[in-house]
């Protein structure tokens, strides 16, 4: 039975618009995911990329549009009274700004500042303890390796919506999906698996 869905931001609830190419020519090198590149440098260094990072986040934020679906796909989760949270690298700061902006809400919610980030599982056990959800009645929700990872890690059904431009063929997802919208249909499949279940025990 499916009793929350924790969605990632970024890509998932709102359209990509991190210009990650001249954040990259600011900080002078090609430096891959700049979290994990601050982590490995220099605490001098380090504070240096956040800086630029959470500056490039701060306006992407500010100028962020959700994803075609979001608010249908959003207010038929809550209808369905399944717990709903937000896992994201961002900081909490920027997430901030983008619930604002858009007027939503999120009980619960892990940035990068509360543990370790995606795609190690430790945010979804910290989510799953404060949900009071066990992770195999969890989905994870997201558009991106990380996310899977890092729900195939702690145990939760997994979904993965797909951009053209992005197709990771390593992965194997529960779920595959092209719109948000779409985890409305996944959400059904779930009950419509609870349904068939108690049908049978009935027999």
């Amino acid at each position: 039975m499916l009793r929350g869905i924790i969605f990632d931001m970024d890509g998932t609830l709102t359209k990509p618009n991190v210009d990650f190419a001249a954040l990259e020519r600011e900080i002078g090198a090609k430096v891959g995911f700049i979290i994990d590149y601050a982590e490995r440098s220099s605490p001098e260094e380090r504070k240096r990329a956040l800086e630029i990072l959470e500056r490039y986040e701060a306006q992407a934020a500010m100028e962020s549009e959700l994803n075609e679906g979001v608010l249908e796909m959003l207010e038929f989760v809550s209808k369905k009274q399944l717990k709903k949270a937000l896992l994201t690298r961002n900081s909490r700061k920027s997430v901030n700004t983008v619930l604002r902006k858009h007027n939503l809400h999120f009980e619960f919610i892990v940035s990068r500042e509360d543990t370790k980030p995606k795609p190690a599982p430790d945010p979804i056990f910290l989510l799953s303890k404060w949900m009071d959800i066990h992770t195999d009645h969890l989905l994870m929700v997201g558009d991106y390796k990380y996310d899977i990872m890092c729900g195939k890690a702690a145990g939760t059904k997994t979904a993965l919506l797909r951009y053209a431009e992005y197709v990771e063929t390593e992965l194997s997802p529960d779920f595959e999906i092209d719109s948000i919208r779409e985890v409305i249909h996944i959400i059904e499949h779930f009950e419509q698996m609870s349904t068939d279940l108690h049908g049978g025990r009935n027999e």
